[in-house]
């Protein structure tokens, strides 16, 4: 498992598609199991999650990488408009007090 099969293996990551469901069967595990994570508690929400029609979504380092990227612009301009409306709203205060 070393080599070009390892570098495969470590680039994607299977998520959960319904990260509801999901977390629900990790929050059972939890009040079932006395230690977290171990793996049996892991197999068991793994085996719920498919049994309640789960399913796992395939990620690459690349698409967590975009989606990071994606998610960090937002938030930039997300600051920037909340910036403006700051000024915006200071210069409204202003004007209503000459």
């Amino acid at each position: 498992m070393y080599g070009r099969e390892q570098a495969i293996w470590r680039s994607s990551v299977r998520k959960p598609a319904n990260p509801k469901l999901y977390a629900m069967f990790v929050a059972q595990a939890k009040a079932k199991y006395s230690k977290w994570p171990n793996p049996g508690a892991s197999a068991w929400v793994a085996k719920k999650y498919q049994q309640a029609g789960g399913q796992y979504v395939e990620t690459t380092e690349a698409d967590r990488r975009k989606k990071m990227a994606q998610k960090k612009q937002q938030r930039e301009l997300e600051n920037k408009k909340g910036v403006k409306k700051k000024e915006d709203s200071k210069s409204e205060k202003d004007k209503g007090k000459k």
